[in-house]
């Protein structure tokens, strides 16, 4: 897993990538209220402005896969920086609808073009901390990551109100467009990171066929179900994000069920990014003491207990501290799981293996919510019922995850160390590391 870099340097690049999309992803969070009140002042249509905040979930069901094998095939830095180039882009060109024939659709088009590139970026991003990091910084570079991507999702709003407040909406998008021609001036230097040489030669010689891309994308599928350990961790993911989108009805619950004043239910729902905040900040200091396999699954059984909170919340306080614990463990598991899966898939299937883990898990989301609202309504709209059976699905996935990745860690660390570059690296999961 050697680069260019040089490993006496990778904290320096790892620093200097980290700092770029700390800003980037702040502007990431101010277009999650910019680009749907762009959407509301051109239609004044509320269904529209819902679905110009959902690009994100879009992309990943209709380019999810194909991002895989095509991060795989590609040198990632130049992946990287030229995603951040396009995107710039096409946020630059937002508030150009304004006025324009069809400038509605033409808005939802550009935000869903900039979410697909974002999925291809999201992918690289991952092959390319594997490459900056030793196995043993990867828990500590991720959670770094999502700490600034927490803090991304809370200052972003309140930034971009601010300033939107000042300038208006069209221009303040422009804020974010910014913000990615930053990230490019941190990502030029790393001129280390690369796909596999092998990878990039087969790419060359086929092209971008179709047939190609196909047997690459099966070639991935194949390794999950090869490694049972790697499709657990997927599954568990999935399982996470299922359950997780029973937090769509808090909002719900804390205003009708608990009559809750505007104020607290918006305290309410941001106790979850304090809570992702403060996990981020804690998880790599923390969880290398322990089994990454252990501690995930006690995280899934610990987000029934806080959805179990949720149910049995009399006031909006104690909903507000069951939403704090909720977002902070399903970061928390979610860092252990991507950390644990860049130490054991190669540098070479990593695009394939996290594109496909991504795609389930917004799959698995709105089928969760779905399902959870349906509870709801089903009970006359007691959303307690909802929460009880998220909690139920929560506790018992948690337990056959912990019972699964503990026992396939065992196995795993049984092996003989595998050659260097013969295959994922050996990683002993079942004891502390």
């Amino acid at each position: 897993m050697t680069t260019a870099t040089g490993r006496s340097a990778e904290s320096g690049f790892f620093r200097l990538m980290w700092a770029g999309q700390t800003v980037s992803v702040i502007g990431d969070g101010a277009a999650l209220l910019a680009v749907p009140l762009l959407m509301l002042r051109i239609t004044g249509s509320p269904l529209l402005s819902a679905l110009a905040a959902t690009p994100r979930t879009i992309a990943y069901l209709l380019v999810g896969l194909l991002a895989g094998p095509l991060a795989d095939r590609w040198n990632s830095r130049r992946v990287l920086i030229w995603c951040d180039v396009a995107r710039g882009l096409v946020f630059a060109a937002m508030p150009l609808t304004v006025g324009l024939p069809g400038g509605a659709g033409l808005l939802l088009v550009m935000a869903c073009l900039a979410a697909a590139i974002g999925v291809l970026f999201e992918t690289s991003m991952t092959k390319a901390v594997q490459s900056l990091l030793r196995p043993d910084a990867l828990l500590k570079g991720n959670a770094r990551l999502e700490l600034s991507n927490q803090l991304g999702i809370l200052l972003g709003p309140a930034l971009i109100g601010g300033f939107m407040a000042w300038v208006g909406v069209r221009d303040a998008i422009w804020l974010n467009a910014a913000t990615f021609a930053a990230s490019v001036g941190t990502l030029l230097p790393l001129r280390g990171l690369a796909g596999p040489a092998g990878a990039r030669l087969a790419a060359k010689a086929e092209g971008l066929g179709a047939a190609a891309l196909w047997r690459e994308m099966r070639e991935g599928m194949g390794y999950l179900r090869a490694h049972p350990l790697i499709s657990r961790l997927v599954t568990v993911q999935a399982a996470v994000n299922f359950v997780i989108a029973a937090e769509t009805l808090v909002i719900f619950h804390a205003t009708k069920g608990l009559h809750a004043s505007p104020a607290w239910a918006g305290a309410v729902v941001a106790a979850a990014g304090v809570g992702g905040v403060l996990a981020a900040a804690v998880v790599g200091r923390v969880a290398p003491r322990a089994s990454p396999a252990r501690l995930i699954g006690w995280s899934v059984i610990g987000l029934g207990g806080s959805l179990l909170g949720f149910a049995l919340s009399v006031d909006p306080l104690m909903l507000l501290v069951a939403n704090l614990l909720h977002g902070g463990l399903s970061i928390f598991a979610s860092v252990q799981i991507r950390s644990l899966r860049q130490k054991l898939v190669p540098l070479e299937l990593l695009g394939r293996v996290t594109a496909n883990a991504r795609t389930l898990a917004f799959v698995a989301n709105p089928v969760g919510a779905a399902l959870f609202g349906a509870i709801t309504a089903y009970a006359g709209g007691d959303a307690r019922y909802g929460f009880g059976a998220a909690a139920l699905f929560s506790v018992l996935s948690g337990v056959v995850a912990y019972r699964g990745l503990v026992s396939g860690a065992a196995r795993a660390a049984d092996r003989p160390e595998p050659e260097e570059d013969s295959g994922p690296p050996s990683v002993p999961l079942s004891s502390s590391q």
